[in-house]
């Protein structure tokens, strides 16, 4: 197979030579990895990419589910500088006092899931 010159070579070759010449990278075990939503069905490529980016990935604490106060409390001092007009400002004040009668039931399922079907990984995955 003739080799083309580097400078002949689009972006995404350069970087398959590089990846190909350097020892420390494994190739995929499929052409191609196809995420269906659920990380955790992807979870066997960090045992196969290994090193060090991944060395701790199962002994990470889980992320804590912020209450729906929080996050209002968050989103509200950030969002209301960027309101163009007081009936914007207005309507972001009645949206996050509507949104924890709105959001609690999504809450709710949103804990069940972390202690569920999601207790091995992360409710954010």
């Amino acid at each position: 197979k003739k080799s083309l010159p580097s400078s002949s070579l689009s972006p995404s070759q350069s970087l398959l030579r590089t990846m190909s010449a350097t020892p420390n990278f494994k190739p995929w075990p499929h052409p191609m990895v196809e995420s269906h939503g659920d990380y955790r069905a992807e979870a066997y490529l960090e045992d196969h990419i290994g090193g060090k980016l991944y060395s701790k990935q199962h002994s990470l604490p889980k992320l804590p589910i912020p209450s729906i106060l929080d996050t209002i409390s968050k989103f509200l001092p950030t969002a209301l500088p960027l309101a163009k007009s007081d009936e914007e400002k207005e309507t972001l004040i009645k949206a996050c006092d509507d949104f924890e009668g709105q959001a609690g039931e999504l809450q709710k399922r949103l804990v069940e899931r972390r202690e569920g079907e999601m207790k091995d990984s992360s409710w954010l995955q």
